[in-house]
């Protein structure tokens, strides 16, 4: 175990995902109210589920299996640059030429009242080395910036780590975003202790090479959001044996943006903002209901769907 694993584990100790879930009830699918295909091989649907207390949640699943027409790709703003999650997909596009079909938000950030998005962790996008995973030199939140999303240039998608990076694969990744806990690894539950429900954003790998994205609708009375806890309940419970999960940043900054028929983006989650990532207590903002669009946030970076 790595130091920066150890550390992470004395700030967010594990529990015991199997007693938990006797103690609280599991996540049960009531309906599917939307499923399209995005392209060969990208399933995208649209489900409503109830907690374990009985609380409604709704959860956007996209499925990449390991024939599909397409991969994985990051989108990352120059710093003092506030950008939608639908912009990044646009301006990617438009940029590298390459037909953006879903996209999400990603890594956790730091937001400066100037307008600086500081991704905590690494980015590269397109080859391109923007900001570089925790080292030895910087130990800032590692639960926020040690383990990351990979992509290498080949198109092969996997979860990484800061020590696996500078041993390994510096150099090698055409896109990478920063990541926090890793709920499943190699196979194993690793339940961090975690008291809330919010909307939450992950990543998750099958045994079979088939990639799940999951995104969570939360702090409302139509979707109560859910624990770590509960996102891995419904990550074991979709028929694939399951080898890595990680959380991305959630919160105020899940969104998710599917390309539309007439080739636009659009939102099909409810954000939960405030649209700017700042803290609701430190300024004083009452949380209200969300509204859909109007409080989609602008995020440091996003994990797109590309096709090849």
């Amino acid at each position: 175990m790595s130091n920066f694993d150890q550390i992470i584990l004395n700030e967010y100790p594990l529990d015991d995902y199997e007693a938990e879930r006797a103690e609280y009830g599991y996540m049960k699918m009531v309906k599917e109210t939307d499923r399209r295909t995005l392209c060969e091989g990208v399933e995208f649907c649209e489900r409503l589920y109830t907690r374990g207390d009985g609380v409604e949640v709704w959860v956007y699943l996209t499925t990449i299996s390991p024939n599909a027409k397409a991969q994985l790709a990051v989108s990352a703003s120059p710093l003092r640059t506030l950008k939608f999650v639908k912009q990044h997909a646009a301006e990617f596009e438009a940029a590298f030429d390459k037909k953006v079909l879903y996209a999400m938000n990603a890594s956790f950030f730091h937001y400066f009242n100037d307008g600086d998005l500081t991704p905590y962790g690494i980015q590269i996008m397109n080859g391109v080395e923007m900001a570089l995973p925790v080292s030895g030199e910087n130990k800032l939140k590692p639960w926020y910036s040690h383990n990351f999303l990979a992509v290498d240039k080949e198109g092969n998608a996997f979860v990484c780590n800061s020590d696996e990076f500078y041993e390994k694969w510096r150099g090698k990744l055409a896109f990478a975003v920063g990541g926090g806990l890793r709920l499943i690894r190699d196979g194993k539950i690793c339940l961090h202790h975690d008291p809330e429900f919010g909307p939450r954003t992950t990543v998750g790998f099958a045994d079979d090479g088939t990639i799940i994205l999951m995104c969570v609708d939360g702090r409302s009375k139509r979707s109560g959001g859910i624990s770590y806890a509960d996102t891995i309940d419904i990550y074991t419970h979709l028929g694939f044996e399951i080898r890595e999960l990680l959380n991305l940043d959630g919160g105020g900054s899940t969104t998710v943006v599917l390309r539309e028929e007439d080739n636009t983006f659009g939102v099909h989650n409810v954000p939960s903002g405030p649209p700017l990532p700042i803290s609701y207590s430190k300024y004083g903002i009452t949380r209200g209901e969300p509204r859909g669009e109007e409080q989609a946030r602008a995020v440091a970076d996003t994990v797109l769907i590309i096709e090849k």
